[in-house]
């Protein structure tokens, strides 16, 4: 019995994983290519009603990824010894980047996504607007550095990851 609720823990855990990677690809592409193709307007819709849907389902997959963690780390007992053993050296600096994912993440959601998503519909009635414009771009250059920081922190999370399997 231990060994099955072990084995769904961890099935729950890459699971999760790949949900969450693969949004995060998924929506860099998307807005790739959402700008070749759609509209202003249409891209703000897009964007929001995606947003909106990754949110729950990413947000999801991060609570899932949290929780295994967190009882995969507890089967092994390591809590107490985060800095004697290099597995546990390891999995700090892995839960730090956890800790961090979540902030950008939060700070995304919740502040910059709609602040841009504001000057967005400003500039659909406005496209002439310089000032506004160039708002745009500076909102839309820190979300940028946001989202990649974000991206890059959590491959950083998978290359730990292996390490702790494999070492």
């Amino acid at each position: 019995m231990f060994l099955a609720a072990d084995l769904l823990v961890r099935s729950l855990h890459l699971i999760a994983a790949a949900i969450w990677v693969g949004g995060l690809v998924f929506l860099g592409l998307a807005a790739a290519a959402s700008r070749r193709t759609l509209d202003a307007e249409s891209r703000i819709r897009f964007f929001r009603a995606v947003g909106r849907r990754f949110a729950v389902v990413g947000g999801l997959a991060l609570a899932v990824l949290i929780a295994t963690g967190i009882d995969m780390g507890s089967d092994r007992h390591v809590w107490d010894d985060l800095g004697a053993t290099e597995y546990g050296r390891t999995l700090r600096v892995k839960v730090v980047l956890v800790a961090l994912v979540v902030l950008l993440t939060l700070l995304h959601s919740a502040v910059q996504g709609p602040a841009l998503s504001r000057l967005r519909e400003q500039a659909v009635a406005r496209p002439d607007d310089a000032e506004l414009q160039a708002a745009i771009r500076r909102r839309a250059a820190r979300a940028g550095v946001v989202s990649a920081l974000t991206l890059v922190a959590t491959l950083a999370i998978l290359v730990l990851a292996a390490k702790l399997v494999t070492g």
